[in-house]
């Protein structure tokens, strides 16, 4: 998925909100600091071939992608949780998460690129 196909649509964020640009800013800082270390545990699970880490970390960030509107990372994660439940397709569940890593890269950014718009808003 290369840095134009990740769309971020905060609409959802915005209507938990309210649109109070302080608390959609402080979700986006939660984000960009919880999300790391998700991915992190989640790739330890990848590397260490543990389903049960692979499915619970990717649990946990299954919501994290709602609230920041990135559907197409979301149902990445959702196919490698649901794999990592069955304890299948482990080559796949490889490829998706490697192909995932390079994706919150690009969510990192375009987030930051946001969170800048709504300070320089408020």
């Amino acid at each position: 998925m290369s840095e134009k196909d990740v769309t971020i649509d905060l609409s959802y964020l915005q209507e938990l909100a309210s649109d109070n640009k302080e608390f959609m800013i402080e979700m986006i800082e939660i984000f960009l600091l919880q999300t790391p270390n998700y991915v992190a545990v989640l790739e330890e699970g990848v590397v260490s071939k543990n389903f049960k880490t692979i499915a619970d970390s990717s649990h946990k960030i299954k919501p994290t992608l709602t609230f920041m509107g990135v559907d197409s990372a979301k149902e990445t994660i959702t196919n490698i949780e649901s794999w990592a439940k069955n304890e299948e397709n482990y080559e796949r569940i490889l490829s998706d998460f490697n192909s995932l890593k390079e994706t919150f890269k690009t969510i990192y950014i375009k987030l930051e690129e946001k969170k800048a718009e709504l300070l320089a808003g408020s």
